[in-house]
């Protein structure tokens, strides 16, 4: 490709160096204003190395968190708090974790509790920074957790679809143990239930081969596109055992869409037209095909190399339309129109295939072409890497870009008119090898025995580099228990930092792209740019000033804040003393003034999950008639899985070798009273008469003292910081997770909280003073809920505070200008066991070591020369170990090894 001589100069930005260019006012415009957004609004993004890539209940989950910004991925100073959430099916939080970032990195860890069900969990992380922001550049995962501890059923499921103006689904299950023995003569109920609609039910009993065949229809396929199946397993003399299957389609049809590069099929002009064929679930399918015109004639042929993707290239014609005969994978055949012809209109094609240098190509139609003068400029979230102008003399117009400045990654590709607006759009992915992290992992041997110590060295970047400092992590699991299969969609941190948080929308297999470099995955993530690439930027409202506004602030610490009122809770109240009290393992007292408009803040604080705190304010004058409001930023909400398509629809099966090795794991641990299960208690109704004259004041529903349970103040004096705390274990049928209170009649719906009349949040408990309740009355059996209707469905605790008739009332408890608080601290992280065998043996010599994780180390940390070293010893089986090394250095380049080792 010839170049062209431009009329302009070239612009080459870097971060740390000033723009140089000729003297332009608007350009000089929108550069500056792309300048203050990267500036204002530096991008976070956040990727977990996680030690496997699925677990079971009972199991741990072991992370290392990176935390960079900017284009060039450095490690983030702005933010010094990650959030962790684990987030069931069901998409609830089960557990969430505060982990404080240090030079943007941290480490943390789930444990996974019996009571959790098997299915497709996520793992999601973020800073607050990150926000105000689009989601999509959340870290969210989806995490296989199967279930073998109170669970030992496989589900072996499939579906067939009869399409017409409703869907019919053909269902058939077959039900086995973990060794394939088929579970037969057991009742099953279902329950399906699409986008919260339930539309089927019914009860089944399997046959000899542990097999039920039933069928449901979708009679609005349009609105409820995807849901669940709810089982109900009841096996004779054993306990109710519950399942979910996903369902993600009721559809047997494909679909096809087709993206000409930058956005239209303009008249005259080569195009490339990019294609995305979905199957119903929403991962790609194979498909090939032509393009004819209106005529009927041949125009061209397509057909897709990866995930359903392809493209071609072809001349659309002025007043000419465009059919693709599509045949896909499955023998299904499907017409699809084009896109409609511009006549008149702008377009950008782009060479992304060489080593050194972009080539861009941009085109005009013949009644655009006056001289004008255009500006190309190629941007990563306001960054500038380069911009140049040229004048449209003729029809193309051909940019070449030095690819070396541009780190790698999604960049944007943008096309303006002489006034600046934009002409056209192409976002496409640039490998620079610059940006990589050469690291090698070596051991002193290649095979060992059992129990044998393993010495593992690291070498990170290369001899010419000025610094060869980086931060690392490194997981060792035996394959051999832990399959690895690309199924599963196992991610790294390419994938995440440089696609995934940077492309809106599913990404099937993103991983799959950085397995190699060669011409052919590259081309193959070029269909991934033209068919999802999205611009973060706004271009009409950053022209005119117009920029989101900042809701939420990178954290620094953790702090306690608020204003003090007069009782009104309007009016504030300066210079009033502001004392606070931890009630952690440590005591503390600190106390400040509140300003000239009543708030107070404290920062700098270090306290754990546990800790309670107690906030008292007095008036200037000393008085206590004054009230607290404490700041409380809304939590996060959990928005839709966007990787819904990556779920597993039979979670136990497609991991059944790893649930039956943790069996054996756990079993063994169990034998030397070093892991317990969790028990349930038997349920028991409480009816004493006596309770209900402490009840009086009750707003059950039922009448007071109607439940299955009652506690009372009596029960509640042991002095316990939180509510939540003291019901710990005092419920009968009644599991908490994070302070949430659940039924065992209902592990997905957690209990409704009715404060003296009031519905209050799940997580209510943790707010409410335990000296200030008379009785508790819990209410789970249907006979008691009913009349709560659907807020009753996961169970209702009824809670009635203390009046001034009853005896255990104390009027300090109810003392203005006095609030308890229990924040969310951080997490006190715990530390990887690791054995060694070269000490003596002690008193579990004995026991077997049938470790899956053998080895997690989240802290190395390379020296100068780019060295570090970590050992472990293996473990009592013979398998095959992978070690899989993640990282980044001072410089934000990435790196990722992967070695393996045999033990036999």
């Amino acid at each position: 490709m010839k170049g062209c001589r431009f009329l302009s100069i070239l612009l080459i930005l870097w971060l740390s160096t000033p723009a140089i260019y000729a003297q332009d006012t608007t350009i000089d415009g929108v550069l500056a204003k792309l300048q203050r957004y990267a500036d204002d609004r530096p991008q976070e993004k956040v990727y977990l190395h996680l030690d496997k890539p699925y677990y079971t209940v009972g199991d741990d989950i072991w992370f290392k968190g990176y935390v960079t910004i900017g284009a060039y991925n450095y490690l983030s100073g702005l933010s010094k708090i990650l959030y962790v959430d684990l987030i069931d099916p069901e998409d609830e939080i089960v557990q969430s974790i505060r982990l404080p970032l240090i030079a943007g990195v941290t480490m943390g860890d789930f444990q996974l509790a019996d009571s959790l069900r098997e299915g497709n969990y996520r793992i999601r992380a973020y800073t607050n920074w990150m926000r105000n922001f689009d989601n999509d550049i959340f870290y969210d995962r989806v995490l296989p957790i199967g279930n073998a501890r109170t669970d030992d059923v496989i589900t072996h499921s499939s579906f067939s679809y009869e399409n017409s103006p409703i869907h019919t689904v053909n269902t058939e299950i077959t039900f086995t143990d973990l060794r394939g023995g088929p579970l037969a003569d057991m009742a099953v109920n279902y329950q399906v239930v699409m986008e919260g609609r339930n539309i089927g039910r019914g009860r089944e009993k399997t046959d000899e081969s542990g097999r039920i065949a039933f069928d449901f229809v979708n009679k609005q396929p349009f609105n409820l596109k995807t849901g669940k199946m709810e089982l109900s397993l009841l096996a004779p003399g054993k306990p109710t055992i519950n399942k979910t299957i996903p369902l993600k389609t009721t559809s047997n049809t494909n679909s096809i869409q087709f993206f000409p590069e930058s956005g239209h099929l303009v008249a005259g002009n080569l195009t490339k037209v990019a294609f995305k064929a979905l199957a119903p679930e929403g991962t790609g399918i194979a498909a090939k095909g032509y393009l004819e015109d209106q005529h009927g004639n041949q125009i061209a042929d397509f057909e897709s190399t990866y995930a359903g993707m392809g493209n071609f290239s072809f001349i659309p014609q002025a007043g000419s339309s465009y059919l693709a005969k599509v045949t896909y994978a499955d023998g299904s055949q499907a017409d699809t129109k084009l896109p409609e012809v511009m006549t008149s209109g702008y377009a950008l094609a782009v060479n992304n295939e060489l080593d050194k240098q972009l080539f861009v190509q941009a085109f005009a139609s013949d009644s655009l072409v006056d001289g004008q003068e255009v500006t190309l400029v190629l941007q990563r979230n306001g960054t500038v890497f380069y911009a140049s102008k040229g004048k449209q003399s003729k029809k193309e117009l051909v940019f070449s870009i030095p690819r070396d400045p541009i780190p790698a990654g999604v960049v944007q590709l943008t096309l303006f008119a002489s006034d600046m607006r934009p002409l056209a759009e192409r976002t496409i992915f640039n490998f620079n090898e610059k940006s990589g992290l050469p690291l090698t992992v070596t051991t002193d041997q290649e095979t060992y025995r059992p129990k044998q110590r393993v010495s593992v060295k690291i070498a990170a970047g290369m001899e010419a580099d000025t610094n060869r400092i980086a931060t690392l992590s490194a997981a060792v699991i035996d394959v051999t228990k832990v399959p690895v299969d690309s199924g599963l969609r196992e991610t790294n941190i390419y994938a995440s930092l440089l696609l995934s948080s940077d492309i809106k929308g599913y990404i099937e297999t993103p991983a799959y792209y950085f397995e190699d470099t060669d011409i052919s995955r590259r081309r193959q993530l070029d269909n991934v740019m033209l068919t999802q690439g999205w611009s973060r930027i706004n271009w009409r409202d950053l022209l005119a000033g117009r920029t989101p506004a900042i809701t939420y602030q990178p954290e620094q610490d953790l702090r306690i804040s608020g204003v003090v009122t007069k009782r009104d809770r309007k009016t504030p109240v300066p210079n009033a003393t502001v004392t606070i009290l931890s009630t952690g393992d440590v005591t503390a007292i600190v106390d400040t003034v509140s300003d000239t408009e009543g708030r107070f803040n404290f920062d700098r604080l270090l306290f754990y999950d546990d800790t309670k705190f107690v906030v008292q304010a007095r008036d200037e004058r000393g008085r206590k008639n004054v009230e607290v409001v404490l700041d409380d930023a809304p939590k996060q909400q959990v928005t839709r899985n966007r990787d819904a398509p990556d779920a597993t629809v039979n979670v136990n099966q497609s991991i059944s070798t790893y649930l039956k090795n943790t069996q054996q794991q756990f079993e063994e641990l169990e034998k030397y009273g070093l892991k317990e299960k969790t028990i349930l208690l038997e349920e028991v109704k409480v009816t004493e008469a006596a309770t209900k004259d402490k009840i009086r004041h009750s707003s059950n529903l039922n009448g007071a003292g109607n439940a299955d349970q009652v506690i009372t103040a009596e029960e509640l004096s042991m002095g316990c910081a939180t509510l939540a705390m003291c019901l710990q274990g005092r419920l009968v049928g009644v599991l908490f997770r994070n302070g949430v209170p659940y039924s065992t009649r209902s592990f997905n719906q957690p209990m409704q909280i009715v404060l003296d009349g009031m519905f209050m949040e799940a997580d209510a408990l943790s707010m409410i003073n335990p000296f200030d309740v008379e009785t508790i009355e819990v209410l789970r059996g249907v006979g008691n809920t009913a009349i709560y209707g659907s807020r009753g469905g996961g169970g209702v605790l009824i809670i009635t505070t203390k009046r001034g008739d009853s005896g255990g009332y104390d009027r300090e408890l109810y003392t203005p200008g006095i609030v308890t608080h229990s924040p969310q601290g951080y997490y006190e992280v715990r530390e990887f066991y690791v054995p060694d065998y070269s000490k003596p043996a002690d008193s579990l010599a004995g026991m077997k070591d049938l470790r899956t994780t053998i080895h997690w180390a989240p802290n190395i940390v390379t020296n100068q020369d780019g060295a570090a070293s970590f050992e472990f010893y293996t473990a009592e089986t013979p398998g095959t170990y992978r070690i899989v090394v993640e990282g980044l250095d001072v410089d934000g380049r990435l790196g990722r090894a992967v070695y393996y080792i045999k033990v036999k």
